[in-house]
């Protein structure tokens, strides 16, 4: 038996930017274009032209007031946190000269948002308000990620990556930057690499890149162009999304490819007609 034989799959997340909407996949479903392989969905309630066009993030969360909740970033100008059980929006922030990329909550109720214009970390009391209590600069921000092994913040825009001490609750929260990480291209993506809680997968330009926490050092693990999504199943598969000049702004295309733990291409699943701009797992657990 494997290392990760015993492991379970989880769901697969994506934002499909085509219909403007979340659609959770089985991880085990072989055709995407088939109604049962959607576990879970959600649509952005506006289309082109309003502040909900060009969803850009998704994933889940746990909170006490709600129970389960799907964290949803567009970059028209809108954020907002879901209800899983019954896909209500209970609390949402417009700004559409912000062009948010990216969303994440961070323990004491605090909802951070990644915009990649002007580029800014904007943070928000999720359950009070809908202008933000506070404002870090980061130029480019498009990704970011909360990491409770190691109680920080990470985020990622042009050439960096930031790891911020996280201090405080609710609207005292701070961030601290307590180092970076510099590399040549424009960040993209930031997730965990499941299954080692020492590591990181980000993504940028040039490529897709694993990072060792302790010593802050990277190598390059995948060479393809454009990927704006990077992630592993427990069980060691890779997944990656890839931009294309036919989706939305040059957005996703409608394939999401899988590899093997050693990052070599297996297989692909495509639904025809989707823009994926990201793919993540459905779950709300760091590792």
């Amino acid at each position: 038996m494997t290392r990760h034989a015993a492991r379970k799959s989880h769901p697969i997340a994506t934002a499909d930017q085509s219909c403007n909407g979340v659609l959770v996949f089985d991880p085990d479903a072989q055709d995407w274009s088939r109604p049962g392989a959607v576990t879970w969905r959600w649509s952005a309630p506006g289309g082109a032209g309003t502040s909900w066009q060009h969803l850009s993030d998704v994933r889940l969360r746990r909170t006490q007031a709600y129970g389960r909740v799907v964290l949803v970033a567009a970059s028209g100008g809108r954020a907002a946190m879901v209800r899983e059980d019954t896909g209500a929006i209970v609390w949402q922030t417009v700004t559409p000269a912000d062009s948010p990329h990216a969303i994440e909550r961070i323990p004491g109720g605090v909802i951070v948002v990644a915009s990649g214009a002007p580029g800014r970390l904007r943070l928000y009391a999720d359950a009070e308000q809908t202008a933000p209590f506070r404002t870090v600069p980061l130029p480019r921000a498009r990704g970011v990620l909360y990491d409770p092994e190691h109680g920080a913040l990470w985020a990622i825009g042009a050439a960096r990556l930031v790891r911020y001490a996280v201090s405080g609750r609710g609207t005292a929260t701070t961030l601290t930057e307590h180092s970076a990480v510099g590399f040549e291209g424009e960040g993209r993506d930031l997730q965990p690499v499941y299954g080692d809680p020492g590591s990181l997968w980000f993504t940028d330009t040039y490529g897709v890149y694993r990072l060792d926490v302790a010593s802050r050092r990277y190598r390059q693990v995948d060479g393809a162009s454009g990927v704006s999504a990077y992630t592993n199943q427990p069980t060691g598969t890779r997944i990656r999304a890839r931009s294309q000049a036919t989706g939305p702004r040059g957005g996703g295309g409608p394939t999401v490819e899988f590899l093997d733990a050693d990052g070599t291409p297996v297989y692909a699943r495509t639904r025809p007609g989707a823009a994926f701009a990201t793919v993540r797992l459905w779950t709300p657990d760091f590792r």
